[in-house]
């Protein structure tokens, strides 16, 4: 069954429940207010009736033919069909208008010590004289039944109301389901032909509630996978063309000392570009393996109590011979006695690759700070070099992106990712004028 079905059929089983307590609400509520209203209208005709009858003599035998008398008993059917029994204060009869089918009814009304059946609603009022004195009794009573002719009317205009009502909620309905589920079959539409090639593969529903949340959350995931799958294709393209490019350097020259073109001095130059071009081979095969084991969800940062001081220090230790050898200094400032829980093996590597990158373009120094703030580490990498040119600080952390003097173009890329490991960010940006700055947040509890 499908939601719209479903909506439905719940808008219209809620519309049975209201109007079923609803009306026997109102049927309940409606007959006590019958019951309580026809006593109220009996008192108070009966009332006056006893006021019309103070003047008049019970035990006058012309007392049904007194037309004023009877004129004035007429008031009792104004409201209902009410039934008058005047009694003398001999309990006698002297004035009914009971018809004779209803003589039972008399008898049973007869005697005032009697208990009426719930079958009748009924009023008893004395009839007194001028000075007081009891002369007899006036009883006005009608059948329940009589009463509820009402009620039974109300029922059926109810009924009639709850067809007409059930008709226009199923039109309605049918209107609301058509116009809720219709950004739900846009959304499935476009997850059903969604393709990773279609560049205006968008969803737009404006609906103000879920379902538009549900699109934004599609939107974004569809520009997320978008954006992997151009990085996997650019990947591989770099990929391919790094790979390719000393496999056809060690192929040629290896086809030269086999055929014979080089020899001697020029052999030993060519094995030695061939060892060269090898070891470069495996370094990238060796990172890329690692960065993929760093995108793989299965691998785990191993984290434990460990100092900056001691993880910047080894860095600084595994790249200082090539620093040494450009004549560049490393520079610590800052609060780098901090403890936390970290991945020190793949943080140092972080560091290395960072200073490696700035070894390779500064002129004599390299500045390294740490301030703890809040809640978050931060760390700033300064070189003086030229600095970044424009553009590169969005390109710089992408895989096999190198810039002048670049590597592999995948040290930096292993270094975002082990950040981003750490649920830290890094970000590159120019120190004014001259220099690169690579700046490293990491959050106090990683």
């Amino acid at each position: 069954m499908k939601i719209g079905q479903k909506i439905q059929i719940t808008y219209f089983i809620l519309l049975i429940v209201t109007f079923l307590i609803t009306g026997l609400t109102f049927r309940q509520l409606l007959h006590r207010y019958l019951i309580n209203e026809a006593r109220d209208q009996m008192r108070i005709e009966a009332k006056s009736i006893a006021e019309t009858l103070k003047k008049v003599s019970l035990e006058d035998p012309k007392f049904r033919q007194n037309i004023i008398v009877k004129r004035n008993l007429k008031v009792a059917g104004r409201f209902i069909d009410s039934k008058v029994i005047v009694f003398n204060q001999n309990d006698r009869v002297v004035y009914t208008n009971i018809e004779e089918v209803d003589k039972k009814t008399l008898r049973l009304l007869g005697d005032l010590n009697s208990v009426v059946t719930r079958d009748y609603v009924m009023e008893r009022v004395p009839i007194t004289n001028e000075k007081g004195n009891l002369k007899g009794n006036v009883i006005l009573f009608s059948k329940v039944k009589d009463l509820m002719e009402l009620n039974r009317l109300l029922n059926r205009t109810q009924m009639a109301s709850f067809v007409v009502a059930s008709i226009i909620a199923i039109v309605l309905g049918m209107f609301l389901q058509q116009k809720l589920t219709k950004p739900i079959r846009d959304l499935k539409h476009h997850m059903t032909y969604f393709s990773l090639q279609d560049d205006k593969d968008t969803v737009s529903i404006k609906t103000g509630d879920e379902i538009e949340e549900l699109a934004v959350c599609f939107s974004d995931m569809t520009a997320r996978l978008k954006k992997y799958d151009n990085q996997q294709k650019r990947f591989l393209q770099n990929t391919s063309h790094e790979l390719k490019t000393p496999l056809m350097s060690i192929q040629g020259y290896a086809e030269a000392i086999k055929d014979g073109v080089v020899e001697g001095k020029e052999m030993e130059e060519s094995l030695e570009i061939i060892i060269d071009e090898s070891q470069r081979l495996k370094k990238i095969v060796d990172e890329m393996m690692y960065l993929m084991k760093l995108d793989n969800v299965e691998e785990t940062f191993c984290y434990e109590k460990v100092s900056l001081q001691e993880i910047i220090n080894l860095a600084i230790k595994s790249v200082k011979a090539l620093a040494d050898e450009k004549g560049i200094h490393f520079h610590l400032g800052g609060d780098w006695n901090h403890i936390g829980c970290f991945d020190g093996e793949k943080l140092n590597r972080a560091f290395i690759n960072i200073l490696s990158n700035a070894i390779r373009y500064a002129e004599k120094d390299i500045r390294l700070e740490c301030n703890v703030l809040h809640k978050k580490v931060e760390i700033y990498i300064m070189d003086d070099g030229p600095g970044l040119k424009s553009g590169e600080m969005k390109k710089i952390f992408e895989r096999f992106y190198k810039g002048d003097n670049g590597n592999t173009g995948i040290g930096l890329s292993i270094t975002k990712a082990i950040v981003e490991g750490h649920q830290g960010k890094i970000i590159a940006y120019n120190n004014g004028d001259k220099g690169a700055v690579f700046k490293i947040e990491l959050p106090l509890n990683a």
